[in-house]
């Protein structure tokens, strides 16, 4: 498995970002992974990145799960967040481990969220939706996240599932990863729409 990671001095916080799917174009090197890989370490955050080698959900959270051992054991006292998109997201729902502290979901696959536990922890959740997502609109997402504590779900306006313009969404992400490393440990939740 292609592994790197992007550290900064004095870091106060872990990302590990998952990317959409491998078997349709999905890498290390999509736009919005990218821009949090490379922007994150700017507010203190290491940020960890990789390749999945299987397109399968489970193998995929093995996958995942080697590398935030990884990356805990190097920095096992900076809290934890995972960032995922598409696929990444659905993996990243579906890893309730006690060492994570928060997960940012961009365009997660509603099939997933139904098997999924984090909902029921008060560890923060971010989930961002887009209104046109071909896969996971909003309203097939919205019931599946009923009574999921500490959740904030977020539209994003006339995007599909493959978002386009990422920058705006990038910022985003890196303000809520940002409120969830801050010396407080507090959260920057999304603004809803």
């Amino acid at each position: 498995m292609v592994q790197e990671v992007n550290t900064v001095d004095g870091a106060r916080g872990l990302a590990v970002l998952l990317h959409p799917h491998p078997h349709y174009g999905g890498s290390r090197f999509h736009p919005f992974i990218d821009g949090l890989f490379r922007r994150l370490p700017a507010i203190g955050v290491h940020a960890v990145r990789f390749d999945f080698r299987s397109g399968e959900f489970g193998a995929a959270r093995e996958e995942a799960g080697a590398v935030i051992d990884e990356a805990v054991a190097s920095w096992p006292d900076l809290p934890l967040v995972l960032v995922g998109y598409s696929f990444g997201a659905a993996v990243a729902a579906g890893i309730d481990d006690e060492r994570v502290a928060g997960w940012y979901l961009l365009a997660p696959l509603s099939g997933e969220l139904s098997s999924s536990t984090i909902g029921h922890g008060p560890r923060p959740k971010a989930l961002v939706v887009p209104e046109l997502d071909q896969f996971s609109p909003p309203e097939s997402v919205a019931p599946l996240v009923v009574g999921w504590e500490r959740t904030t779900v977020t539209t994003l306006p006339a995007t599909d599932h493959f978002l386009g313009h990422v920058d705006s969404i990038v910022d985003n992400a890196v303000e809520w990863v940002g409120g969830m490393t801050s010396p407080k440990g507090g959260q920057v939740a999304p603004a809803e729409s």
